[in-house]
């Protein structure tokens, strides 16, 4: 499956993003339920499904699940969760923000899985591991940053800068959008992207050596509709498209594309410890 042209895809989010803060009230994201409850640790367990692209760099989709696992104080929906947020566990928080632990998991890449990946070798499975933190300067407004450092799969240092502007409609609907940026360090662009001398002979792709700095940039919007305070499903759309070294990888010039599309869906629930 060929991915769509992203320029669009940011067309229509930017439109989104534009209208969000003309309708959006005196949002605020906890409920009744959640502004009464007692601030004891909660859990949220979820799983999200859709399609991404077959690998870093691939202009071909494939079939994606990921486990969600959020933990924080009174009930979740007290702040705002969209799809490609890391899982993670809020320490800390005030008023209007809060901080915590952040990670996230990266599956095994196996060449032999794809034709593209041909004499690149396999990746093996890792995870990312670091911290979040996240503003809500407006009422109507996201700020939220993760460093995260790569573990098994690379030793890279990674971040994302992501802004989201949000909105209810009616008592169960809420609708976010905005943009984000990526950040990678080199050996995460030199697992995922590069070519060694070796692997140029066994794939005939040229050598390509990668460094650090920006990834990717691009949008995503998601709509959730919560059932009830502790239980909610979302719809997620994602645009981007690769930069830097990222973008300049003989693997995504010759087998790939620049712009990644994903979408899915997700169920999620949470629950009081009553700690």
């Amino acid at each position: 499956m060929r991915l769509p042209v992203i320029p669009a895809s940011l067309a229509v989010m930017s439109v989104a993003i534009s209208t969000l803060p003309a309708v959006a009230q005196q949002i605020d994201l906890r409920t009744a339920e959640a502004r009464t409850a007692p601030r004891t640790w909660n859990v949220l367990l979820g799983g999200g499904v859709g399609v991404a692209p077959a690998f870093l760099g691939s202009k071909r989709g494939a079939a994606s699940f990921r486990p969600i696992i959020s933990i924080g104080r009174g009930v979740g929906s007290r702040w705002l969760s969209v799809g490609d947020d890391s899982n993670g566990i809020g320490l800390i928080e005030g008023e209007n923000w809060r901080a915590g632990v952040a990670g996230r998991l990266l599956w095994e890449r196996r060449a032999s899985d794809h034709s593209e990946l041909r004499g690149l070798g396999n990746i093996r499975f890792g995870g990312e591991i670091g911290g979040f933190a996240e503003l809500y300067p407006l009422n109507w407004l996201r700020v939220r940053g993760e460093i995260r450092q790569g573990v098994f799969a690379h030793d890279a240092l990674m971040g994302d800068i992501k802004l989201d502007a949000f909105t209810r409609f009616g008592e169960r609907w809420l609708v976010s959008a905005g943009p984000r940026v990526s950040f990678a360090g080199r050996d995460f662009t030199q697992t995922y992207l590069g070519v060694n001398a070796q692997q140029s002979l066994q794939s005939g792709l040229p050598t390509f050596k990668a460094g650090h700095g920006l990834l990717s940039y691009g949008a995503a919007a998601q709509v959730t509709y919560q059932w009830t305070a502790r239980f909610e499903t979302s719809a997620f759309v994602q645009a981007t498209r690769l930069a830097g070294d990222a973008a300049n990888s003989p693997l995504v010039k010759q087998r790939g594309s620049l712009n990644q599309f994903t979408f899915g869906s997700s169920l999620r629930w949470t629950f009081d410890t009553g700690y």
